[in-house]
């Protein structure tokens, strides 16, 4: 662990060292590469500040928002069709078409179903989080181990202790690899948002007020926040799943 940890940080100031040589040999122009020292000045100036902060909780907000509603409706569907998989192969067609259409080709569609407010943002959050977390909980029924299930129901088991006991404990890997990658989805779909329908306040929009005034040290900044904030999500993922499925051999 400790190697791994030294390895991250020979490789953090590498490429702060190499940032800092591109800006002071003027091999890349400011407007491209700001330097260090403004980029930090300018996210420091835009963390502490009202704005930033509405900002901030405003992408926050619509993202968590469209994520907890995606895995509501994800998980039990996802347990549905794993469980009864006649019905998946009737509608599997149907799931792997709506998936595999990028959700920013439907922005015309939830815009004229949910309009330019935020429900419009937190259900397309919703969708593209939601059929990633259906798709690993499906697989996660279907990795169940048919001997167990079987041998639970000649032990007399009814098949809610079955599903309790069995099914989910071994679905819940992939179930909480789905809801990382979601959540994921979730932040770069509330970004996106943002940034091509309206909004007073959220980081797509701050990115796309600084990027139109040439501000680069504050693209930046934004960025780096966003970032630090899906970098924290998934650390924070990680944790609950060492938590919550603490038999899988962390």
């Amino acid at each position: 662990m400790k190697r791994y940890r030294s390895y991250r940080l020979s490789v953090s100031i590498l490429l702060l060292t190499l940032w800092v040589v591109l800006v002071h040999f003027q091999l890349v122009k400011p407007i491209f590469l700001p330097s260090l020292q403004d980029v930090f000045s300018s996210l420091l100036s835009f963390v502490f500040s009202i704005e930033g902060l509405n900002n901030i909780f405003s992408t926050f907000r619509r993202m968590i928002t469209g994520f907890l509603l995606g895995i509501l409706f994800a998980i039990p569907a996802g347990i549905f069709l794993g469980l009864f998989k006649r019905i998946y192969e009737s509608i599997g067609w149907f799931i792997d078409f709506c998936r595999s259409v990028p959700v920013t080709a439907l922005f015309p569609l939830f815009l004229i179903f949910f309009g330019f407010g935020d429900t419009t943002k937190i259900v397309m959050c919703a969708w593209a989080s939601g059929f990633i977390v259906l798709i690993n909980t499906i697989h996660g029924v279907w990795s169940t181990k048919e001997n167990r299930r079987v041998m639970a129901l000649t032990k007399r088991a009814t098949s809610w202790q079955v599903l309790t006991k069995i099914t989910l404990p071994e679905s819940l890997p992939f179930i909480f690899a789905g809801m990382r990658i979601g959540i994921s989805w979730a932040l770069i779909v509330v970004i996106v948002a943002e940034m091509f329908i309206g909004t007073q306040y959220g980081m797509g929009r701050a990115i796309y007020n600084a990027s139109i005034t040439f501000d680069t040290p504050r693209v930046m900044a934004c960025i780096l926040l966003i970032g630090f904030i899906g970098l924290s999500l998934n650390r924070f993922m990680l944790a609950l799943e060492k938590r919550i499925i603490h038999w899988n051999g962390y």
